[in-house]
């Protein structure tokens, strides 16, 4: 589904990505793991043009996006929840679900964009009570909740996830994960950078383990949680 070829990133004089390639298989959990400074946060914008691919390629479905705007890479079935969630804290719950549609006003009607909103409240209850609240109120948990909610808001057929739990409660975390794989099991494929290795790996069907730039190593989630090499270095022991 995501092919990413031989790319590379540059952050003015730093090599921050080094020549990486990648595969998303279709309706996959995907985890990309690695110790800070490892370039996971800066393939997902790459991913998305947030940060621009300076050699190599990526295409989607066939088509190749690393010359797209990222508003024709969410037009075209990708959407991001980014590190840190970067709400529109200023505005309501609703509105940043619709601000999510944003691309698509011209495209569909009023009563689908309600279905959109609807399906988001289904999934987070929460919502739905604070939808009239001003989102930069809402606990972390909500407010991550919502960021997913708002990037689902754009019916993506590749959800990209930046640390989804970060900062966040065991118990919201379990929420969230359980949410996660219910998109997947409707269809949808998840890539997802995580903190949390363990758990990543565990939700995962395969994972991509990355050191300054690179993949050193990568497989299906039950063979990197098994590998000795793999436990010590990021899984704590």
């Amino acid at each position: 589904m995501l092919d990413i070829r031989d790319i590379n990133v540059f952050y003015g004089g730093i090599h921050a990505v080094k020549g990486l390639s990648i595969n998303i298989q279709e309706k996959k959990i995907v985890s990309v793991i690695g110790a800070n400074g490892a370039g996971k946060s800066t393939l997902l914008k790459a991913i998305m043009n947030l940060v621009p691919v300076k050699f190599g390629e990526i295409y989607f479905q066939g088509k190749r996006i690393d010359k797209l705007s990222t508003q024709e890479i969410v037009k075209n079935g990708i959407s991001l929840v980014p590190e840190g969630r970067m709400l529109f804290t200023h505005l309501t719950v609703k509105d940043n679900l619709l601000l999510g549609a944003y691309n698509y006003y011209k495209k569909i009607t009023k009563s689908e964009l309600e279905k959109r909103i609807d399906k988001v409240y289904e999934l987070f209850p929460i919502l739905k009570e604070r939808q009239k609240q001003i989102s930069g109120t809402l606990s972390g948990g909500q407010q991550q909740m919502l960021a997913i909610g708002r990037a689902l808001m754009t019916d993506p057929k590749l959800l990209i996830l930046d640390e989804p739990s970060m900062g966040l409660a065991p118990l919201v975390v379990k929420e969230i994960f359980k949410v996660v794989k219910y998109l997947n099991e409707q269809g949808m494929t998840i890539l997802m950078v995580e903190q949390n290795a363990r758990a990543a790996l565990k939700l995962s069907d395969y994972g991509f383990v990355l050191e300054v730039g690179e993949v050193v190593t990568w497989g299906r989630s039950e063979e990197l949680l098994a590998d000795e090499k793999i436990t010590k270095a990021y899984l704590g022991g």
